[in-house]
């Protein structure tokens, strides 16, 4: 079974509008699609634009089956149910006005479903988010991208980037290394010893440039080199099986 749960596998081919919306795939279900190290149960999508929720309720069929989490302006968040008692509900969250830009090249997934995010915004993004929650699973996303090659130090660097004066890269590579609160206590040793090693080699940060503002990128008829070929092999791929929880 790939790495995708099976509510988020059975859901996968009704979010192909996302692709002509302009929606591109952040969070934890984008790392786990480009690395499988582990299992994320919802799908978050961020666009530049103004959030069109009229357009996103009529381009989607799971919405005219799904109960609203939170709606506001430039957000909207739904559960969709699986239908089948073994398994759950699978939570979608849309995201409007996200300004920042970003400072790698999203990917279109092999069979055309949705864009996802490169590592170095994900990695940005993540070395963002542990300043604003203690959850295992973002020590775990980043020790997962660090040890894919993934530049911690890009990372910060994009992060203040994108972000500006209001993100510490100092603060985040101290949020980093301390394991205490939340369920942090389920890290495996291994995980801590990889997060203390990159935060601590960090000494200069490269220079980073926002590429484009725009989220996403213009899609043609026929991908190729935009086509992420390692998110291909999900959902349901033999190669990929291994979680980690």
């Amino acid at each position: 079974m790939g790495i995708l749960p099976p509510s988020q596998q059975r859901l996968w081919k009704e979010l192909s509008p996302s692709v002509g919306l302009g929606f591109v795939l952040y969070g934890g279900t984008a790392i786990a699609l480009r690395l499988g190290h582990r299992q994320s149960v919802d799908f978050d999508f961020f666009t530049e634009k103004a959030l069109d929720r009229e357009t996103v309720f009529r381009s989607f069929g799971f919405m005219r089956r799904s109960v609203v989490l939170q709606d506001r302006q430039n957000t909207l968040s739904v559960s969709v149910p699986c239908g089948d008692s073994g398994c759950d509900a699978v939570k979608i969250s849309f995201f409007g006005n996200i300004s920042n830009g970003r400072v790698g090249e999203p990917q279109l997934t092999a069979d055309g479903v949705m864009q996802v995010a490169s590592l170095d915004d994900l990695m940005a993004t993540k070395t963002k988010v542990i300043l604003q929650r203690v959850e295992a699973k973002d020590y775990k996303d980043i020790a997962a991208m660090a040890k894919s090659g993934v530049s911690i130090a890009k990372g910060l660097a994009s992060a203040r980037k994108l972000y500006g004066q209001s993100f510490q890269p100092s603060e985040s590579l101290r949020a980093m290394v301390y394991f205490e609160g939340g369920d942090l206590s389920t890290l495996t040793q291994e995980e801590k010893n990889l997060l203390v090693k990159i935060a601590s080699a960090v000494r200069d940060m490269p220079a980073v440039e926002v590429i484009h503002n725009s989220l996403a990128i213009p899609v043609s008829g026929e991908p190729d080199d935009d086509v992420c070929k390692v998110c291909g092999q999900y959902p349901g791929s033999p190669e990929n099986d291994e979680t980690d929880r």
